[in-house]
């Protein structure tokens, strides 16, 4: 039996090979080649037994509908439940999960049921060895099919709450996977990005729309801004630096001097702000989330910034990126952002696949 593993904070889960009917679905019962697959962005949906729902949701809905402020309060994800009488035009949703039970007397239970391959299959969820399984592109292209099984909704609880991370990472890899291709399908600035690794010895593919509004190799500055709504990328380097910099006081610091010196007097409000300890491309990185504002100008978004260390190059960078779009919904456009952001390369590394 083949299997993946993956590390969800020490706690080792196993996914299993399953044999997936793949076109169990009446709608998709005479498929040949896979339709495409669609969905409604930042939407999962949740296949289960009517019953099983109100337990099921109250445990997924942590895992995957986390609240930022932009300043409005937004979710990362929504999930929402799929009745019985809607699973066949779901077949081809880009997002799918089903969850269930051993025990689950309903059509999504008997759909999981049906997918355990054999005794053995059976086993393993019964001892806890096993409880989720993952296929891409199961009925449609681009889409990412989970199951979540146990023997019993208790155990089923308990295993979703303690793969929250996982589970969560799972889905948000497979957007980004998505939202980058389709991004670039549309092409991007080549000679932007050409320039950049000429003039400063890094490079982000930009996507068609953003323009140079100022940059300077001696400042160590460069900033790019796309309208309608109005975001921006400034990615900041300091030389001969070291992994000093990565502290959220200097952060916050250097981004209150660029906002004052770039942005007309931004700066960075002391609610909803948050600093973590990560990495960003292989290198050592802090990353921060939270609100900018312009008192003068009575306005203000969220910014998700990006402190990271260079070690072949000595370089410290900041990467800050934010949004202002009264009205509307900010989280895509960050999202977006931090699509091209996963893009930087420095002259030394620009081999390295984007994306």
């Amino acid at each position: 039996m083949n299997t993946s593993r993956y590390d969800n904070r020490g706690f080792s889960i196993r996914i299993p090979s399953i044999i997936w009917p793949v076109c169990f679905l009446a709608v998709l019962s005479a498929c040949h080649m896979k339709p495409r697959s669609w969905w409604h962005e930042g939407r999962i949906a949740v296949i289960a037994d009517e019953a099983e729902w109100e337990d099921l949701g109250s445990v997924l809905r942590p895992v995957f509908e986390r609240v930022l402020r932009t300043p409005q309060e937004e979710k990362t994800y929504e999930i929402f439940f799929v009745p019985e009488s809607r699973i066949d035009a779901y077949g081809k949703y880009r997002y799918l999960l089903l969850a269930a039970t051993l025990e689950s007397g309903g059509p999504a239970g008997r759909l999981v049921q049906g997918m355990i391959a054999d005794s053995a299959m059976r086993r393993g969820i019964e001892e806890g060895e096993y409880f989720l399984f993952q296929k891409k592109e199961l009925w449609a292209k681009d889409q990412t099919v989970s199951v979540l099984v146990a023997p019993d909704m208790a155990s089923l609880r308990s295993r979703i709450e303690s793969s929250r991370d996982l589970l969560y990472d799972l889905y948000d890899s497979a957007v980004k996977e998505n939202m980058t291709r389709e991004m670039y399908d549309r092409g991007y600035l080549k000679d932007e990005e050409e320039d950049l690794f000429s003039s400063f010895g890094w490079g982000l593919r930009l996507q068609k729309g953003y323009f140079r509004a100022q940059a300077s190799s001696a400042g160590g500055v460069a900033w790019f801004r796309r309208m309608q709504p109005e975001r921006w990328i400034f990615v900041r380097w300091v030389e001969e630096a070291d992994t000093s910099f990565l502290n959220e006081a200097w952060a916050k610091e250097e981004r209150d001097r660029i906002g004052q010196a770039y942005y007309g007097g931004d700066r960075v409000a002391d609610s909803y702000l948050f600093s973590t300890r990560s990495s960003f491309l292989g290198r050592p990185a802090l990353i921060t989330t939270g609100l900018w504002e312009n008192e003068k100008k009575m306005v203000g978004g969220p910014f998700r910034n990006i402190v990271f260390f260079d070690r072949v190059s000595g370089r410290v960078y900041m990467m800050d990126m934010a949004v202002f779009a009264p009205g509307q919904d900010k989280l895509p456009y960050l999202k977006r952002m931090d699509v091209i952001a996963g893009t930087f390369r420095t002259i030394y590394d620009r081999g390295r696949p984007s994306g």
